[in-house]
């Protein structure tokens, strides 16, 4: 793993370094905008989708790190972009986003290969943060492992 000397500190260019490539997906334009303002400084937000359809396209052309992706849509509903999605491009991890903080819908999505859960509500404090550590996992799964 590239670290600066002596702290956990990424070294820039190394893979940890980069900020993720998120694709956000919702039918709701100003959930859309405010999710992008959210996440402007922390991630590369590399598009949107406003259909589950359009979410599942865009995600097999753009190859993001992380889909934020709402559970509600009129043609493809949420849980089933993420399993299109984890089986078209399983690199790409799935996050949920929805109005509804219920137990059972969770515990769906994650069974469906969403890596998290977010109630909207609770997005402003926790969506940025999520990511990151989603993404930064991911990166040092991939990192060789050396011998120090």
């Amino acid at each position: 793993m590239i670290r600066e000397p002596g702290t956990d500190v990424p070294v820039e260019g190394s893979p940890l370094h980069r900020r993720p490539r998120v694709l956000l997906a919702d039918d709701h334009p100003l959930i859309l905008v405010g999710f992008h303002r959210l996440l402007k400084k922390s991630c590369a937000v590399i598009g949107t989708a406003s259909n589950g359809t359009r979410a599942i396209e865009a995600t097999l052309r753009l190859r993001p790190d992380v889909l934020v992706v709402d559970l509600m849509f009129s043609d493809v509903n949420g849980l089933d972009v993420c399993r299109r999605v984890k089986q078209a491009a399983p690199e790409t991890d799935v996050v949920i986003a929805t109005a509804f903080d219920d137990m059972q819908i969770r515990q769906v999505a994650l069974q469906a290969g969403a890596a998290a859960f977010v109630v909207k509500h609770s997005a402003p404090g926790t969506l940025a943060d999520i990511i990151r550590h989603i993404f930064t996992e991911r990166q040092r799964a991939l990192l060789p492992v050396t011998g120090t």
